[in-house]
């Protein structure tokens, strides 16, 4: 656990470093955003299969036009529930995103990065570790700062758990 304290605080101390440089340059190439999501994370196990409700949020910087950096946190919202079960799923990553535009305002894009998960299933135990996670998405710009979003993500398969899904998300330029 206290690797994952250790890259999340270097992570922000990257980003954060790279945005104060972005200020002290008039044309500089990085962005930063956030996002905010929510989804079902489809879990499968020894214990049945699951769907909670989760959201997601997410902070990126934007290296270059087609690269970015993201650090992404899902916390799960609503637990699915049955006689004897219930599942979570919580997940910490990061992540590079390579991307393209498609037209003006509408980007394609693939996620690879590193996630810590932990994944509970009361009536099969729990799964924690660390997984390398991939997905896809489309984004299309609402107006010059906001965009809304679609992913697919595969974020965690091991000791025949496995955690995947759509996301639908509201992010924002800063």
């Amino acid at each position: 656990m206290k690797k994952i304290h250790l890259i999340s605080l270097a992570t922000t101390i990257f980003l954060f470093a790279n945005g104060a440089q972005a200020q002290n340059q008039a044309t500089s190439p990085y962005t930063f955003y956030g996002e905010i999501g929510g989804s079902q994370v489809d879990l499968s196990g020894a214990g049945g299969d699951a769907k909670p409700g989760a959201v997601r949020f997410l902070l990126g910087n934007e290296l270059n036009k087609n690269l970015a950096l993201e650090v992404l946190y899902t916390v799960t919202v609503a637990k699915e529930s049955r006689t004897g079960y219930d599942a979570s799923y919580n997940g910490f990553g990061v992540f590079l995103k390579p991307k393209m535009s498609l037209i003006q305002g509408t980007e394609v894009f693939a996620r690879v990065g590193v996630i810590r998960a932990d994944i509970t299933a009361s009536n099969a135990g729990s799964s924690q570790g660390s997984d390398v996670a991939y997905g896809l998405g489309i984004q299309a710009y609402l107006s010059q700062n906001i965009y809304g979003q679609v992913d697919w993500m595969h974020s965690y398969d091991r000791d025949n758990v496995g955690a995947k899904g759509f996301t639908f998300s509201l992010g924002t330029r800063f």
